[in-house]
């Protein structure tokens, strides 16, 4: 049998089943015709049964089934299934429990309520998802520091690190300060932390106030001045007066101890102030230029009056000390009266006393102070202060000046007396030779004696002295 012939049959079997199909459809339509024609309607029905039946095609085509997602009342948008909800409280837990560092459950009150919508009514479910994320509770805003761009620490808000600032700059605010801020540049930020997150803000305080330098002091020292001091340490009189401002810078005392360092705190306090305070208006000097005094002595003719002038100033401090001062006003109250002096004119001699002294002698050790002391088994008062020196060793003037005494005097031995153009004499004791006369005028430096032992001594040293207005001083003070 051929090919041909056995397709044959089944071609004729599907198009018996075509024709059955065809003969089933007009056998429908003519008893709908018949009914039509037995039960006649408006064309208007036909037209309206169309219309749902294209209606309800079209809604299946544009809408779909969804769900209202809301948390806690508050409603987030659509979502197309349960399951999207699943993987947003899943990812939701997960990202809690990465910031917080334990096991986090969610337990925001979670809704779905069905709806019908077209696609594009589906919501974003990241967006969604990080909206139940803000509502978890992981994170809260806070508010860190930094210091010079350094992160310092934190604050649960603004207002509480605001707190620690006004307590750092407490101590230096006072009842005339308009505003306070920091030498260095504070930044406050908002950020988020961990809810869990724990602030203490007793440790955030410390932290800033911590001193980055400690005070410093010096001990002063036999033969220490004020101005010697502060050109040691590199600072001029007026800084290191300022750092003391309660140390009478004239008299100062072996072991007194001067504030050469002030303490610098993490944060450095500026503070503003207005004041308004009485000032003194200092006497207006009048030069008159004199032949009668070598240059650079100025002597007073007549001696004029301090004024008084009611000031108002902005003033700048820095942890207390003041660093600029801008006059705002000033009236005066007092007028001052000039002062007349005169000014020499003619060259200073190489004899001219300079009114500082130098040691007499190349020793510097010092054998005996000025004062109470015990000595040949008695209770004495020494008016100099004792140098011990080889015998014959050089003895120098400490100063210019005219030699009022050259030779014996009692318990003194050979002695050379100076009288200083100020009026000052320095006494020169127990010397072995004198190589100078009285009446000659001598230079700062000039070899005026030899030491030795003369009169009342115990071995070979000068005695040296100091006497202003007559009385004696401690020389160790008028020494470099």
């Amino acid at each position: 049998m051929s090919e041909t012939q056995q397709k044959a049959p089944k071609e004729t079997t599907m198009r018996a089943k075509l024709r059955r199909k065809g003969l089933k459809f007009l056998a429908l339509c003519e008893r709908a015709r018949v009914g039509i024609a037995k039960h006649p309607v408006s064309p208007l029905l036909y037209a309206v049964i169309l219309a749902l039946v294209v209606g309800y095609v079209t809604f299946n085509g544009m809408y779909t089934k969804a769900y209202v997602l809301t948390v806690d009342g508050q409603e987030l948008g659509m979502v197309a299934s349960e399951g999207d909800v699943k993987n947003m409280v899943a990812n939701v837990e997960h990202r809690a429990s990465d910031i917080l560092g334990e096991e986090y459950s969610y337990n925001g009150n979670v809704e779905l309520i069905p709806a019908i919508t077209t696609a594009s009514g589906i919501g974003n479910t990241g967006d969604m998802e990080d909206a139940m994320f803000a509502s978890a509770g992981a994170l809260v805003k806070a508010c860190s520091i930094t210091v010079n761009g350094e992160l310092i620490g934190y604050a649960p808000s603004a207002t509480a690190m605001r707190y620690v600032l006004d307590c750092i700059a407490m101590p230096y605010v006072n009842e005339y300060t308009t505003g306070y801020d920091f030498v260095e540049d504070v930044q406050l930020h908002t950020v988020e932390l961990p809810s869990n997150t724990e602030f203490d803000l007793k440790s955030l305080y410390d932290t800033l106030t911590v001193c980055t330098i400690e005070d410093a002091y010096y001990t002063v020292e036999k033969g220490d001045t004020f101005n010697n001091i502060a050109y040691s340490l590199d600072m001029t009189p007026a800084d290191l007066s300022q750092l003391n401002p309660g140390i009478n810078i004239n008299v100062l005392m072996i072991g007194q101890k001067l504030l050469i360092q002030q303490s610098v705190p993490f944060l450095s306090v500026r503070t503003y102030t207005n004041e308004t305070y009485e000032a003194v208006v200092y006497s207006p000097i009048e030069e008159i230029p004199s032949s009668k005094y070598y240059v650079g002595t100025t002597v007073t003719k007549e001696e004029g009056t301090d004024g008084l002038a009611l000031v108002n100033a902005d003033i700048v401090y820095v942890n207390g000390l003041e660093v600029e001062r801008t006059v705002v006003s000033s009236e005066t109250l007092e007028e001052p009266t000039t002062t007349y002096v005169y000014v020499g004119t003619t060259p200073r001699p190489k004899t001219a006393s300079t009114g500082k002294y130098a040691w007499p002698t190349s020793s510097h050790k010092i054998t005996s102070d000025y004062g109470w002391r015990y000595i040949f088994g008695e209770k004495d008062w020494h008016q100099g202060i004792d140098i011990g020196a080889g015998y014959g060793s050089t003895i120098k003037a400490s100063d210019g000046g005219k030699v009022t005494f050259a030779g014996w005097k009692g318990t003194y031995g050979k002695l050379v007396i100076i009288t200083h153009d100020n009026g000052d004499q320095t006494y020169y004791a127990h010397c072995s030779s004198i190589v100078v006369d009285k009446g000659d005028k001598v230079y700062k430096g000039q070899k005026i004696a030899e030491i030795g032992s003369t009169g009342r001594s115990t071995g070979p040293h000068l005695h040296f002295e100091i006497r202003k207005d007559g009385k004696t001083v401690d020389p160790e003070k008028y020494l470099p």
